[in-house]
């Protein structure tokens, strides 16, 4: 009986546990940003880089298509992060951004 009372206890703490930690998500949203001043194939890597480091950033793709354009797919936390958050930091790293239409 007191194995059974403590594998129900251990399944019931876990089931709390994973519905607490979603129950504090927000909603997760992806959006394309139009980047600018990019030159070399190098440019996503930095501004991947400076994406990923906000908080509620889940995944990122950028890609350089030349002439000083590129783009980033960026998939984020709603309750942790905003469109100007995402469009701020790629501009402190030298790639002013916009939300694609």
């Amino acid at each position: 009986m007191k194995k059974l009372t403590t594998k129900l206890f251990s399944t019931l703490s876990l089931l709390l546990l994973l519905s607490a930690s979603t129950s504090f998500a927000g909603e997760l949203k992806t959006v394309r940003l139009a980047v600018d001043k990019m030159t070399c194939d190098m440019c996503p890597i930095t501004v991947k880089r400076a994406l990923k480091n906000i908080d509620g950033v889940s995944n990122v793709t950028a890609k350089y298509e030349g002439d000083n354009i590129g783009w980033a797919e960026v998939t984020y936390d709603t309750e942790k992060t905003s469109i100007e958050d995402l469009t701020f930091a790629t501009d402190e790293a030298g790639y002013p951004s916009r939300l694609m239409q």
